[in-house]
């Protein structure tokens, strides 16, 4: 069996840093470590190339559209979609149907967006141009919409290494509390917020604050807090690039998350990351405790806890919350935390069986 996972470059490199990056990087390895061929299918590439990361993963990048379907006529059983640009869509519908007898081809739909009339577009192929293979929902409630209309359907939450996870005697015990902001620099993902409550109680002799921010040049509001951040002394500030995933930058995000008591990560909007967002699994894996707020489905994943705060109360709550929590108030919700895991599972390799099982093998 062969499988490709098919999109563009921008929309899930293996060396990038993301969401969707991780989700797909993590079910390939998995995969290829269970002896499975695996190909990354990019489009979009300033070059056209071919690297291997072992003997059974393999990233072919190619300059455009066409060269990519053209790599994929003959050579795999399944092709999996991450993301195409709409030009290119109707193009592929139509690759599909003529392939459909020899290929399964399967999508998974990564976001949910604000806009209703953006939703009804990002659901309009599969159901103009329905896929022969699987729809895979990474949110519940991208599950609950997509049933409505289809049975080839199965909920994928993003799957987290086996590294992560922790019992909690394995949690390391701080002499003071750390807060963690561990993200992208972008008023979306909300920084401002996460920065104002930390200047608020940078003078509680509990607390420990650390950023660790991704910045996008693109993004002009958040390089401007990232140079501010740069400058400022009042708050750990350490860089990481999002261009340059590694094994060591995956080491480095566990060892931060394993040392952190509190992972804050005030989302303005889910729709700025994918529906399930990893970052909360990751968190949850380690025994952080997650000041969030309970968009999408986040309460369900994380649980009933006085630490989702809702929007229109975000920072007060939060700055009222830590200004007196205790090691107790901690301890007790990293217990909770830790049988939420094992009612909602999540682990790479549960998660990839339950692809391959989606896939029919």
């Amino acid at each position: 069996m062969k499988i490709a996972f098919f999109g563009s470059k921008q929309a899930f490199d293996y060396f990038q840093i993301g969401g969707t990056e991780s989700f797909v990087r993590r079910i390939a390895n998995q995969l290829a470590r269970d002896n499975r061929d695996i190909d990354y299918i990019m489009y979009c590439s300033e070059e056209k190339k071919e690297m291997a990361i072992n003997s059974n993963l393999h990233l072919k990048y190619f300059k455009n559209f066409d060269q990519a379907l053209n790599q994929m006529r003959n050579n795999y059983d399944h092709i999996v979609v991450i993301y195409l640009f709409p030009k290119d869509r109707l193009k592929f519908a139509f690759f599909r149907k003529k392939n459909e007898k020899k290929i399964n081809f399967h999508f998974i739909y990564f976001s949910w967006p604000d806009s209703l009339i953006k939703r009804k577009l990002m659901f309009a192929e599969a159901q103009l141009f329905p896929y022969n293979g699987q729809l895979f929902c990474i949110s519940k409630r991208q599950y609950d919409h997509v049933k409505k209309w289809v049975g080839n359907i199965v909920y994928l939450p993003p799957p987290v290494p086996e590294d992560y996870f922790l019992k909690p005697e394995e949690k390391p015990k701080n002499e003071k509390i750390k807060i963690t902001f561990l993200g992208r620099i972008d008023i979306s993902k909300g920084i401002k917020e996460t920065i104002e409550i930390f200047k608020s109680l940078k003078n509680n002799p509990k607390l420990e604050f650390a950023i660790y921010g991704i910045h996008m040049l693109e993004d002009k509001k958040g390089i401007e807090i990232y140079n501010w951040l740069k400058k400022q002394t009042d708050i750990k500030y350490v860089t990481i690039d999002r261009k340059k995933y590694s094994p060591e930058m995956e080491e480095q995000t566990q060892r931060i998350l394993k040392e952190t008591d509190i992972f804050i990560q005030p989302y303005k909007k889910l729709s700025s990351t994918i529906d399930t967002p990893v970052l909360l699994l990751e968190a949850m894996a380690s025994l952080c405790v997650v000041i969030t707020k309970p968009f999408g489905n986040i309460l369900e994943i994380y649980g009933k806890s006085k630490f989702l705060i809702p929007e229109e109360t975000f920072v007060p709550a939060a700055i009222n919350l830590l200004q007196d929590i205790s090691s107790e108030d901690i301890e007790e919700e990293r217990k909770r935390i830790y049988q939420q895991n094992q009612k909602f599972n999540f682990r790479a390799s549960e998660m990839a069986i339950k692809f391959l099982q989606a896939l029919g093998e």
